[in-house]
């Protein structure tokens, strides 16, 4: 007897019955996941650390550091994308959005105080009662000795002439009044 003939559709209608993903849909899926791999890979080892990996993969991208030869790295970073199958991708995706947000954070905050600074530097010195007023209101978190320091910083910064001690001193006063701090040296 001949083997029965098996057709991709019956009675006119497809057969539903494989519900696997597709060749280029599994493609794309390790296509990303060897992306994420690359994106830790890139990270140095402290946040590396900090990342919800499992041993094997710690071990691999310590490996992957070492290595120098171009053809070496090449499969090392194959091989963390195989194990990358293995790994929690979202929870590395969570943290690594969190990671960036925390950047992101930071280099707004490194903005803003350069911005307050050359105001308080540019503007005329009959306006200067009225920009620290307002640099209260914009930092609420910052101390009042921290505030009450601000005056003298801005008029030394002013008048300096040579290499910009006093203006390095006012941006790093208003860094820490954005970050909340008390007093000189401490880091929030």
């Amino acid at each position: 007897m001949a083997p029965r003939k098996r057709y991709q559709w019956q009675d006119g209608a497809l057969r539903e019955d494989d519900d696997s993903p597709s060749r280029s849909e599994k493609k794309r899926r390790s296509a990303a996941l060897q992306t994420l791999g690359e994106e830790l890979a890139a990270l140095p080892p402290a946040a590396q650390a900090d990342m919800p990996l499992s041993p094997d993969m710690r071990e691999a991208l310590s490996l992957l550091a070492r290595i120098t030869d171009r053809e070496g790295r090449r499969r090392q970073m194959q091989f963390i994308g195989r194990l990358m199958r293995e790994e929690d991708a979202d929870a590395i995706r969570e943290a690594l959005a969190a990671r960036s947000a925390g950047h992101q954070a930071d280099t707004a905050r490194f903005h803003r105080a350069e911005q307050w600074r050359d105001r308080l530097l540019q503007e005329p010195a009959a306006t200067l009662p009225g920009l620290l007023t307002a640099l209260r209101e914009a930092l609420p978190a910052a101390g009042e000795a921290l505030l009450e320091r601000l005056p003298d910083l801005v008029a030394r910064a002013r008048a300096e002439q040579g290499a910009p001690h006093a203006r390095r001193e006012l941006f790093r006063l208003l860094m820490q009044g954005m970050n909340g701090s008390a007093g000189p040296g401490q880091k929030k």
